[in-house]
């Protein structure tokens, strides 16, 4: 019970570590494959994009929660603490992002008739990856993991201290 407590900040961070590395992965496929032609299957290599998304319905659960906890707080006696109410089952919280990959097929033409995969008319279809976006996405993708592995240290240091009393 209490330690579902406890873990439910490493849960929550490690989805947001999971998000972000998915996004550092597709962000570096997709600079891997800024000249790639044709794929193994022969179709023009498709942009990847990790959407994340967070479900509202869980935050709202959570916010009902810190109010009821509140509430509790505001009627009960502060001199007299129930060992029930401190060992309550808190539900398990899943907070953090979703995270899907989306595929995006976006074409730049190059001349280069003497290219294996050029067009009759000459034209060779590449993708049309701005690797300068794409490694402003890992750097963000990277902060945002080391935002998340802080939370982590924190949260053990947090344990480890009260374990300590």
């Amino acid at each position: 019970m209490l330690e579902n407590r406890y873990f439910s900040v490493f849960r929550t961070a490690a989805r947001g570590l999971e998000a972000q590395r998915i996004a550092m992965a597709t962000a570096s496929e997709n600079i891997a494959n800024a000249s790639t032609s044709r794929t193994q299957d022969g179709t023009p290599y498709a942009i990847k994009r990790a959407v994340h998304t967070a479900a509202d319905a869980t935050y709202s659960k959570f916010e009902n929660i810190l109010h009821e906890m509140r509430s509790e707080l505001q009627t009960s006696d502060p001199r007299h603490l129930d060992g029930s109410t401190l060992m309550r089952n808190v539900p398990d919280l899943e907070l953090g992002p979703t995270t899907e990959i989306q595929e995006e097929v976006r074409l730049r033409m190059e001349f280069d008739p003497s290219h294996p995969h050029a067009d009759e008319n000459g034209y060779v279809a590449y993708p049309d990856v701005n690797v300068v976006d794409e490694m402003a996405r890992m750097i963000s993708a990277n902060r945002v993991y080391e935002a998340n592995l802080s939370v982590v240290q924190g949260a053990k240091e947090m344990i480890k201290r009260t374990l300590e009393i």
